[in-house]
């Protein structure tokens, strides 16, 4: 059985990647290069499907794909050096599930 720290800690190792990878893909949408990229796919989405825009569509793919390279980069650098681990998900212990 879970138990409300285990609950606890799973929250914080979801939450904290989920909002750092929305900051980041906010920051990345905002590269001008990139931005130029959004503009362009905009037009041909404005053709071909009404209503959609590049952030309506991509929003999620893009924040879920940082959000999972930062769990990813994240988890990796706790087996080496677990106090990284602890800072950038909020804890080095990793939630049992039963």
């Amino acid at each position: 059985m879970n138990t409300r720290q285990d609950l606890i800690l799973a929250t914080i190792r979801t939450a904290i990647p989920g909002a750092v990878g929305w900051v980041l893909a906010y920051l990345i949408a905002r590269i001008p290069a990139v931005g130029d990229v959004i503009a362009y796919v905009d037009g041909i989405l404005a053709e071909s499907a009404p209503g959609y825009t590049v952030s309506v569509i991509l929003t999620g793919a893009c924040v879920g794909a940082v959000i999972a390279a930062y769990y990813w980069a994240a988890r990796e650098l706790g087996k080496k050096w677990p106090a990284v681990e602890r800072f950038l998900l909020g804890s080095a212990k990793t939630p049992t599930y039963n």
